[in-house]
């Protein structure tokens, strides 16, 4: 997006601390809940993601979802026009495994990323994959080091720069964190300097930093939290800390207005949601698609023989043809219901992988292991995955040895908001599902009234 500039005191293990410095003044922070404003341009618009945590896209499980990289990217192209040049920075903690790395390093050289903070939380090979593809990167110093801040020079239109500093990822004092950064600060030529610093820290701490850092330091980035959704439907609190979203549900936008002098600039910031309601980039689109045939983590074979005919005592727990051989009303109404039809659903979207059989196939959760051509039999949420695994009452009736209303809690440990974000309602969701003598007799009673 940027001119580039040179990296400086490249090193292993960085974090970073985003601000910015002007040599007239501190910067004010204001909120906007859009980007519109009486400024006739926008000088420069920071784009900051981080904590990504390997969520390459939506599942998929129900609508509302929001994320994914296809559509990040439509919305990072659609805050990259109108005028403004922009950065796009992301402060790492980005993929979950090696098997990512290529993707997401070609997925964000396409979305123009100018710069990812790699710390030791990446797997081996991503730093290198971004490289391959022009990504710049900068790693997080040790906290043991005194020396002034690893940086990056970007430079910029107007005669301005923004310079990335970099503080360490390990806990470190405040104190002396500060002094590092005004260490650092004192050796820049501040003359129309942007001075970008990016933590670790969470908003709290990133406040009592700043304070620490009076005007040396205009704007923090930390971690992300957690991606709910309530937190990024808020408007960002004026002040100096620009938090963030984990998860890729939403990205933090910065703006910075600067008159023709270049004197005391304006700053709005807000968050951003990945709406589903934007529509994915068809190029970012392909790369995931790539992703889950080539080398998203599928579950092993099954180490069991054919586990069609494989006796259900040897596999370890009752498949719902066999508790339909006594309770054949419920293995019908189970029949109509999505929990019977949880692979296929998974089938139709190619994501027969880990990450989604975990809740999907009762197979995988109790084998680590899904072969769909030696599926067992109704697999999907079935009988087991509420009542357990229902062998001593298949072979001897007695009521003692099933489960019985284990409640919401087991629901939602799948039905949550990442997969289901416009909320879970319970008392519904199980009114759909309800069986047993007494959901019978009930559903008896109300349709008698």
């Amino acid at each position: 997006m940027s001119t580039l500039g040179c990296v400086a005191g490249m090193r292993p293990r960085v974090l970073v601390v985003v601000g910015i410095l002007l040599p007239s003044a501190g910067v004010l922070l204001g909120v906007a809940p859009t980007s519109n404003s009486s400024d006739p341009e926008v000088p420069l618009r920071l784009i900051y993601t981080t904590d990504t945590l390997g969520q390459i896209d939506t599942c998929g499980c129900s609508g509302g979802q929001h994320g994914g990289l296809p559509r990040r990217a439509t919305l990072v192209r659609r805050l990259s026009e109108g005028g403004a040049e922009t950065i796009v920075l992301d402060g790492g903690q980005v993929t979950d495994g090696p098997q990512q790395a290529a993707y997401f390093a070609e997925a964000y050289d396409l979305m123009g990323y100018d710069l990812v903070l790699i710390d030791g939380t990446e797997p081996t090979g991503f730093e290198e994959a971004l490289r391959g593809h022009g990504v710049p990167t900068l790693a997080r110093p040790s906290s043991q080091a005194s020396d002034p801040l690893p940086s990056y020079t970007m430079e910029l239109q107007n005669g301005l720069r923004a310079i990335v500093l970099v503080a360490p990822a390990e806990p470190v004092e405040l104190s002396v964190l500060a002094e590092r950064v005004d260490a650092t600060c004192t050796s820049l030529n501040r003359e129309r300097t942007l001075v970008l610093l990016a933590t670790r820290l969470d908003p709290t701490t990133n406040a009592q930093l700043a304070e620490l850092l009076g005007e040396s330091v205009d704007l923090v980035l930390g971690a992300a939290s957690p991606s709910r959704s309530r937190d990024y439907r808020d408007a960002i609190p004026p002040g100096k800390i620009a938090p963030a979203i984990s998860e890729g549900k939403a990205l933090t936008v910065v703006d910075i207005y600067v008159d023709e002098n270049g004197a005391r600039p304006r700053i709005e910031a807000r968050f951003e949601p990945v709406a589903p309601s934007i529509v994915p980039d068809a190029w970012v689109a392909g790369i995931v698609e790539r992703y889950y045939d080539e080398a998203a983590p599928r579950s092993r074979p099954s180490t069991t023989n054919d586990s069609e005919t494989i006796d259900y005592v040897i596999r370890g727990w009752a498949d719902a043809a066999t508790c339909g051989e006594c309770h054949p009303a419920e293995l019908a109404g189970w029949g109509e219901t999505q929990h019977a039809h949880a692979i296929q659903t998974l089938a139709q979207v190619n994501r027969l992988v880990d990450e989604c059989l975990a809740c999907h196939s009762e197979q995988y959760r109790r084998t680590d292991a899904f072969d769909s051509a030696l599926m067992v039999p109704g697999d999907g949420v079935t009988c087991a995955t509420c009542h357990g695994d229902g062998l001593v009452h298949s072979m001897t009736s007695r009521t003692e040895y099933i489960q019985r209303d284990l409640g919401e809690a087991l629901c939602v440990s799948c039905h949550n908001e990442e997969r289901q974000p416009s909320g879970f309602e319970y008392e519904k969701s199980w009114a759909k599902i309800a069986h047993g003598e007494g959901a019978y007799q009930a559903a008896a009673e109300e349709g008698g009234e």
